[in-house]
Parts: structure tokens; C-alpha cells; sequence
């Protein structure tokens, strides 16, 4: 019986010797088969095996560098921001101006959110003298100081600071209108360089949202109910039915 069964048992031990052998050269066959793959694929993608230089994309197709760009416009935007901060403790943080004072608010005011800069350019760079309504409302006796940087007033603003601060008001607030351009600015204080009054609203509203040249010619709206006042009332109906054309 003893030696029936040192004969199974060695014949068990060498199917598991066979069955062992078997499974080691499946192993052996796939580890071979992986180190060669991550051999071919670090060559393909490791560089100079640098930890900074470890790339998914292969040698000789660089991958496209997108430089990033700040939006101009906020870029304006964001110098205005802090040179509205010289602003701020008359028109107020939130651009609503001090009443108290004469101080008419920036936000929603029909003189910031004109199509053109013309007329607040100028505000801006000789300042603004006398009873000025704003939204309606007549603000009486303020004064607003020159903010053109000369010689004579080196704290003054830079063209490019005044081109920042105006875009800041336009597009601050709820205020929705264009960015100004320095170039828009520089064309102003050249013609009006030699200018050392401050503005009052009268001249201003002379001054055209178009072009930088005044209109002598242009009329307040008083002005204006007067002379249609004036007409005849046949060239009157005449002038009406070719508005309404």
C-alpha cells in the first residue's frame, strides 16, 4: 500500500511540477511582454527622463502654446477703477453724487452716457462752472476743478488715465456705453489746449456729440420752443409734417 501510494504521489507531483511550469511561463511571457512596452513607451514620451519634461505628446509635434491675453477693455477698466478713487469722495463710491453738496450723481446721467465723449472729455480736462441739470434735476453753484495735467497742475491726470476714468463711469453703476480711446482724449486737449475757463453747460451743450468742432448754431431746448413759437403757423404745420415724414 505504501508503495501504491509514494507512486500516486509522485505522479501528482509531477502533473503539479508540469501545471507550475506552465503558469511561470505565462507569467514570465507577460512581464516580458510589459517591461518591453514600457520600455518602447517611456523612450517614446520621457525626454531626458527629466520629471519637468514628461510629455503624452510624441517627439516633433510640439504641443500648441495659446499665450494668454487680458481683455483690453477691462484692462482700461481696471485703471479707471482706481483713478475713480480721486472722484469718489465727491460723486460718492457708487457714483450717486452728494446732492448736499451740488454734487450730481454719475450714475444713470444723461451727460456720462451720451453716444460721444465729446462734451464730459471736456469736463474732465478744464473742468465745469455753473448750474448744470443732470437727470432732471438742477444742481446749482457747484464747481468742478480742472483735472488736465500741466505744469501748473502736475497732480492732473494723464490722457490715459482720463480715457480709464470716463470708461470706468460709462460701464460702472449700471451705466452701459463705448470705452474711451486716448487717442479720443488726446484730440480734445490738443484743441483745447490754450483753453483755461472752466466750461459752463451752455458752451457745453453747443459743443456736437459728432466731431470735436462747436456748433455756435445749436439751441437749448427754451431756445428752441421759442423760435417754433415764432413761426408762422403755416410754416409751422409745414415743418411738422416734414418732421413726422
Amino acid at each position: 500500500m505504501r508503495a501504491e501510494a509514494n507512486t500516486i504521489f509522485s505522479v501528482r507531483s509531477r502533473r503539479g511540477q508540469r501545471g507550475f511550469g506552465l503558469v511561470n511561463s505565462f507569467l514570465l511571457s507577460g512581464a516580458a511582454v510589459l517591461l518591453v512596452w514600457g520600455g518602447l513607451y517611456v523612450g517614446k514620451y520621457g525626454g531626458r527622463f527629466d520629471g519637468d519634461e514628461y510629455s503624452e505628446i510624441p517627439h516633433g509635434r510640439p504641443a500648441k502654446v495659446v499665450a494668454g491675453s487680458e481683455d483690453p477693455n477691462a484692462k482700461v477698466l481696471k485703471l479707471g477703477a482706481r483713478v475713480f478713487q480721486n472722484c469718489a469722495a465727491c460723486h460718492q463710491a457708487d457714483g450717486n453724487g452728494d446732492p448736499s453738496k451740488n454734487v450730481p450723481p454719475l450714475a444713470g446721467s444723461d451727460w456720462v452716457l451720451t453716444e460721444s465723449p465729446n462734451r464730459i472729455i471736456r469736463i474732465v480736462l478744464n473742468g465745469l462752472g455753473g448750474p448744470i441739470t443732470v437727470k432732471g434735476t438742477p444742481f446749482n453753484g457747484g464747481a468742478m476743478n480742472p483735472w488736465r495735467k500741466t505744469a501748473d497742475n502736475p497732480s492732473g491726470l494723464t490722457v490715459e488715465e482720463i480715457a480709464a476714468v470716463l470708461s470706468y463711469a460709462r460701464n460702472t453703476w449700471g451705466n452701459k456705453a463705448g470705452i474711451i480711446s486716448v487717442d479720443q482724449v488726446s484730440a480734445i486737449a490738443k484743441e483745447t489746449e490754450k483753453r483755461t475757463d472752466p466750461w459752463t453747460p451752455d458752451e457745453l451743450l453747443k459743443v456736437p456729440l459728432t466731431g470735436g468742432a462747436t456748433a455756435s448754431a445749436a439751441l437749448t431746448p427754451d431756445q428752441l420752443k421759442a423760435a417754433l413759437k415764432a413761426m408762422p403757423a403755416d410754416a409751422l404745420d409745414a415743418l411738422l409734417k416734414d418732421v413726422k415724414k
